[in-house]
């Protein structure tokens, strides 16, 4: 046997490693990302609690509904002010701000500023390039986005309690606490929101991740490099001992005669466990084999003969003895077939039912051996004419014709062909009587729709035949 392997199993426990190392990282980074970033967004989620339940202890609702109202400062607005400019600092926020979500005649929505946390640099300068500085009464739809504006008012009309969210804009995404004030009514009068800015997260979960997968490959590589050097000495090296003297043996044992030679040499694997009792049994069944084969090479020739006798029996069984075609246990075989044709719906079929005329009269007339050269002479022609269709003996005078394929397909044509020639042999006054031959002849074609075994369409084979018979007979009268 010389058939070569493009990959060894070297090769592949070496890809298996590789694969498992990428998989590996790829399950480590992204599971240590979900945890890393929960985390982090847990810390945030406390951290914007915290700074909403202070805030909202300090708001004086009645002194923010005046603000509101009139656009001017008081000293307890003030204090807010500078409450949320030290939590500002304090908690690192993104932001933080009361804003009045409106929504315009228009049907549009805007919100007005009531005032922002702000760092000693923003208030010296702009919150962001090109933004000035936000104050009481300002209108900062523009900004904000009139998007954020409709669900601020929504959330301020109808949220209760904190509402969390992470939300995409012009400047980054943000993780963000928002709380409606609401008045002594339960009226939402403005919307306190404070938030993170997640580039951070982000950053520390690329910092993160990275350590992981680098910890990983190391681990990994230094995982897969002893479990390659463990597997080459203990498994690779033995198997190819193994198959080193399997492949020797499988050479030198091919075409051999003499069943002596078929031993296998000992591939001297001493792993102690099942590789090396691999080793030793496949060493054991080379014994045995030789063994087999020598009782194998005395019973050949009894088996051979015992065959052909089979054979001979078998076809003689299937066989009937004056024409030579098959007989009735011949065609109860292949009437198995059919109707398992029949139930996995492959069957496409006809029967052919042929019954002698005048074999009565020529045996009474001239003699049984007369009437066994009339059989004869039928089946030939039926033989002839639908030479690709088993033909079958059922009866002393019965011959059916199973007509499948070309036949199937030419049956009409074949079927006048027969007429036309025992019509022509009829009129053959030269022909002796049992040259003569005539027959009734009935064809049924399979029929899903009223067949369900091929017993029944014999049967109408067989029907069709005798009304031809009869009226044959009325011709006659």
């Amino acid at each position: 046997m010389n058939k070569k392997y493009n990959n060894s199993l070297k090769y592949r426990i070496v890809l298996f490693c590789l694969a498992f190392i990428l998989i590996l990282c790829m399950a480590i980074s992204t599971i240590s990302c979900m945890i890393f970033r929960k985390t982090m967004l847990d810390e945030y989620r406390a951290r914007l609690t915290y700074v909403a339940d202070y805030t909202m202890r300090n708001i004086d609702v009645e002194d923010l509904e005046e603000r509101i109202r009139t656009k001017e400062y008081s000293d307890t607005f003030n204090k807010l002010i500078d409450i949320m400019d030290m939590e500002r600092e304090s908690f690192e926020l993104d932001f933080i701000l009361l804003t009045t979500p409106v929504k315009l005649e228009n049907g549009e929505y805007d919100c007005m500023q009531i005032t922002s946390g702000l760092t000693r640099e923003e208030r010296n300068g702009a919150v962001r390039k090109d933004i000035p500085v936000p104050y009481l009464g300002d209108m900062i739809g523009e900004f904000v986005g009139k998007e954020l504006c409709e669900t601020s008012y929504y959330v301020m009309k109808e949220q209760q309690g904190i509402r969390y969210s992470t939300e995409k804009t012009d400047y980054g995404e943000d993780f963000s606490a928002s709380m409606s004030v609401r008045n002594a009514d339960g009226e939402g009068i403005a919307l306190f929101s404070c938030g993170f800015s997640t580039k951070e997260v982000s950053a520390n979960i690329r910092k993160y991740i990275i350590t992981m997968v680098i910890c990983a490959i190391v681990l990994a590589l230094i995982f897969v490099s002893g479990m390659i050097l463990w597997l080459n000495e203990r498994v690779i090296i033995p198997l190819q001992k193994v198959e080193s003297t399997a492949r020797r043996f499988s050479e030198e044992s091919h075409s051999q005669k003499d069943p002596s030679l078929l031993l296998m040499d000992d591939p001297d694997v001493h792993t102690g466990d099942e590789l090396e009792s691999l080793a030793d049994t496949i060493v054991a069944m080379s014994r045995d084999l030789r063994d087999y084969a020598s009782d194998l090479v005395r019973s050949s020739h009894r088996i051979q003969n015992m065959t052909l006798e089979m054979t001979r029996v078998n076809e003689f069984a299937l066989r009937d003895a004056l024409t030579g075609v098959k007989n009735k246990a011949a065609y109860d075989k292949i009437e198995v077939r059919l109707n398992s044709d029949i139930i996995t719906q492959t069957a496409q079929f006809g029967m052919l039912m042929v019954d002698l005329n005048y074999l009565k009269k020529i045996n009474d007339t001239f003699g049984h051996e007369a009437g066994d050269l009339y059989i004869k002479n039928m089946c030939n022609l039926i033989c002839n004419i639908f030479e690709n269709s088993p033909v079958f003996r059922v009866g002393g005078d019965e011959f059916v014709v199973l007509l499948e394929n070309k036949d199937y397909t030419l049956r009409d044509e074949l079927l006048d062909s027969l007429k036309s020639k025992m019509e022509e042999l009829q009129n053959n006054k030269s022909l002796q009587p049992w040259e003569r031959v005539s027959a009734a002849i009935g064809l049924a074609i399979y029929d899903e729709n009223k067949d369900d075994e091929a017993d029944s369409v014999l049967k109408r084979a067989d029907r069709l035949m005798y009304q031809n018979k009869k009226d044959m007979k009325a011709v006659r009268t």
